[in-house]
């Protein structure tokens, strides 16, 4: 986009915007003046479970009805890994004003329970969080950055894990968000949870569910549900800027007669996302293309026409027009983006420039340019009241990420993507946590949230444009009718 008439004005909420994220907004450190709940439900101190006594199975929603959570951020990480676990525990504090955000040092697990804040919230495997390293012989999983291991069963690169951690002697109930990679947990709460104990995710979203028993040895374990259903992949591979690009297709399905130019044009969209970016190399990453959008929803659960998952360096798209510049191209900048941002730059203050910068670098959206949604854009929601991820996320698409576009566009004119980068990543750089006396010893709290649990599920997900039409995401588009069956067919 070229013109910006009426840019002072606009410039100027562009400016107030990116202030509120890198000072406002950048209040999500962790401090330790910071206040957390007042305790409800079991509160630290309370007595521990014997040893056969039946393993209580609380669910996040459960958890958190209790009353107002304790974020607890991990430290262990460099300054990268604690920025990106301070955003996304700032997202879920969107949903409780009230909750503090606490470095991981502040928990005296020495003490037992009462060493532990109320309704306590953990992010990060033992590699990135010092409570959980503290007690990793004694939890009945355990998370480092090569592997999951949980029920007997060990996972790779890509696992995560959302659960519910049964009290013991040494720790009261507490919910963890962890995972393979450093810091493990970017977009975890995006996945949808809430019901359930325990649940397992990798790239592709949700794999298996579980609960917790006592085993033979007294010992808390868990027993896994079946997993969901994963298919093998074929892969093709294109270097971009020396980069791997590996575009997977479905094993099950003979290669198409353009097949070939799917995958140029996946690399020729990631090679402009990165030129736009001004990187000199994309992050490795792994496309998988599906047929249809059927296949992709049975085998995602999500139904747009892309989304990427930047901890795991995965886009997700359906299969477009492969032709130079075409949907399948546009696709790929923009969620190629998200991936390169994610993995080189960090996570995004808000979801109002995260999708923002995706939106500017592939310079349209639902196939129209940023110039013709500058000519017709009507009136829409001030650009303050779309900074919070649940009003973001609340609104349709087409009122909002265009919005973003023309936000990020205008600020790169003015002042440099260099300087847009910065302060759309400054709200958590340089916040490594501080070590600090427990507040919740020496202050009062709250009392319980009236906020909806996760379960509400505050989407941080990144989702894409469809080519030359209007844009359906898998969070807000109908589902098709159940006699579109998908390509992919899905196991009986």
């Amino acid at each position: 986009m070229t013109g910006t008439g009426g840019a002072p004005a606009v410039l100027t909420a562009v400016l107030t915007a990116l202030a509120v994220i890198a000072c406002g907004r950048g209040d999500d450190r962790p401090k330790p003046t910071d206040r957390p709940a007042t305790a409800s439900g079991t509160a630290p101190g309370a007595a521990a479970p014997t040893a056969d006594a039946p393993v209580p199975n609380l669910t996040p929603n459960e958890l958190l009805a209790r009353g107002t959570p304790t974020l607890v951020v991990g430290t262990l990480g460099d300054d990268a890994a604690d920025r990106a676990i301070v955003t996304q525990a700032g997202r879920l504090r969107e949903l409780f004003p009230g909750a503090a955000i606490v470095p991981d040092t502040s928990i005296d697990v020495a003490a037992g329970p009462a060493g532990w804040p109320p309704n306590p919230i953990l992010y990060g495997g033992a590699h990135v969080n010092a409570a959980v390293a503290a007690l990793d012989a004694e939890l009945p999983l355990h998370v480092d950055a090569t592997q999951l291991v949980v029920g007997g069963e060990t996972y790779g690169p890509g696992a995560r894990v959302l659960a519910v951690i049964p009290a013991a002697a040494r720790y009261p109930a507490f919910l963890l968000y962890a995972g393979t990679g450093t810091p493990g947990v970017a977009e975890i709460n995006a996945i949808r949870h809430g019901v359930e104990p325990l649940l397992l995710a990798d790239v592709h979203g949700r794999l298996q569910t579980g609960t917790w028993v006592r085993g033979a040895d007294g010992k808390v374990t868990a027993t896994l549900a079946a997993r969901a259903r994963r298919i093998a992949w074929r892969t093709v591979e294109r270097a971009v800027a020396g980069a791997p690009i590996r575009v997977a297709f479905p094993a099950q399905l003979a290669a198409a007669p353009d097949e070939a130019a799917v995958v140029e044009a996946v690399a020729r969209g990631v090679a402009r996302a990165a030129k736009r970016l001004e990187v000199a190399a994309p992050p490795a990453m792994t496309v998988y293309v599906y047929p249809d959008r059927r296949s992709k929803e049975t085998l995602t659960g999500e139904q747009g026409d892309g989304h990427a998952d930047p901890a795991g360096a995965a886009l997700h798209v359906i299969r477009f027009d492969p032709a130079p510049d075409g949907g399948l191209e546009r696709l790929l900048v923009h969620e190629a983006t998200h991936v390169i941002t994610g993995q080189l730059w960090g996570p995004a203050g808000s979801a109002l420039l995260g999708e923002g910068i995706a939106v500017w670098a592939s310079g349209q959206y639902g196939g129209r340019s940023l110039a013709d949604w500058q000519r017709t854009l009507g009136e829409r929601p001030p650009v303050a009241a779309l900074l919070p991820m649940r009003a973001f996320r609340s609104k349709p698409e087409a009122d909002t990420y265009p919005v973003g576009g023309l936000l990020v566009t205008i600020a790169i004119e003015q002042v440099g993507l260099a300087a847009v980068r910065d302060q759309a990543t400054s709200s958590t750089r340089g916040s490594r946590a501080r070590s600090a006396p427990p507040p919740w010893r020496r202050r009062g709290g709250r009392g319980p949230s009236t906020a909806p649990p996760t379960g509400a599920r505050a989407r941080g997900r990144p989702r894409a444009a469809a080519p030359g039409r209007g844009r359906g995401s898998a969070r807000s588009a109908a589902p098709r009718s159940a006699a579109a069956a998908p390509v992919v067919a899905p196991a009986r």
